[in-house]
């Protein structure tokens, strides 16, 4: 079998053509991927950033998202059968080992759901991560009409959609961007449009004194947001990047996949609600440049990989 693994931590990741084909355990699905998408989870496990916080097995097989077919289903898989288009997330699994940049993954039946017959089979190999992601870190903001939000990363896959749910909520929304950013995010929902960089505090200050009633900022990790100072008394922020701090109103989202936030992501494509834009397509072959891409260049939206 093909996958795009990872033997040694901090070069690139390779193509494997001598890999096992999985099969469907109790519980699991077996599934023939055709799409998938680049996340920036994967560069940090290429780069060997999560294994003092968990177990690792080599070799890694990259990828999150991912878009297939049903091939088998394991003992006590009720939801599906052979020949389901689907689209889900492989969890990072203790230890972490599989992937989705394979031609086959075997994962849990809660990992997955139904592909909308509308939905195209690109679109639905990027959507699960960043959107559940964004689902959830809106849910945690409880925005109501009129309230102004405040999006940081607003032009990556999490950003994206986080700006899309909190307009359809009713919110304002305000992010950074750079100048060539503006039509892009303003076709997402955005408002105003901010300077991007070290003047994205000043600029908000200047036209909106009082300050925002959310934040979300799904770009600093690992410390405390710079733009928390920004949230009004009794304002709330999410991040799914650990910058939300500790308190009422702050919520560092931890999740992981489940069919009921994966039904309300293909309800919210299906009808519309949010959208998932593309920014490049690579092959399964060329998934490290797909990463490379990632990590080297400012980018809108997602990277596809096209497995099959």
């Amino acid at each position: 079998m093909r996958a795009v693994t990872v033997s040694q931590f901090g070069i690139p990741p390779v193509v494997r053509d001598d890999l096992p084909e999985p099969t469907a355990g109790p519980g699991q699905v077996l599934v023939r991927v055709r799409a998938s998408s680049v996340n920036w989870l994967d560069a940090d496990m290429v780069h060997g950033m999560f294994t003092e916080t968990m177990p690792h097995k080599l070799p890694i097989t990259l990828g999150r998202d991912f878009a297939g077919i049903v091939e088998a289903v394991g003992h006590g898989v009720r939801t599906l059968e052979v020949g389901d288009e689907v689209f889900g997330e492989v969890p990072v699994g203790e230890p972490a080992h599989e992937g989705a940049w394979a031609e086959l993954i075997a994962t849990g039946e809660h990992t997955l759901i139904r592909k909308p017959a509308a939905l195209d089979t690109a679109t639905a190999g990027v959507a699960a991560l960043a959107a559940t992601t964004a689902i959830i870190a809106v849910d945690a903001l409880d925005l109501v009409p009129g309230e102004t939000v405040l999006v940081v990363g607003a032009t990556g896959g999490v950003g994206g959609v986080a700006v899309q749910l909190a307009r359809a909520a009713g919110a304002i929304v305000l992010a950074p961007g750079l100048p060539e950013d503006e039509e892009y995010l303003r076709g997402l929902g955005v408002s105003e449009v901010l300077p991007r960089g070290d003047d994205s505090t000043a600029a908000l200050r200047r036209v909106r004194p009082d300050g925002v009633d959310a934040l979300l900022d799904a770009v600093t990790a690992y410390e405390i947001t710079p733009f928390a100072d920004l949230v009004r008394d009794g304002g709330r922020i999410a991040s799914p990047t650990d910058a939300a701090g500790y308190g009422p109103g702050r919520t560092n989202v931890t999740r992981g996949p489940c069919t009921e936030i994966l039904g309300r992501v293909a309800r919210h494509l299906a009808d519309g609600t949010i959208t998932i834009p593309i920014h490049q397509s690579y092959g399964l072959a060329d998934a490290a440049m797909a990463l490379q891409a990632l990590t080297a260049h400012h980018t809108r939206g997602k990277i596809a990989v096209r497995v099959a």
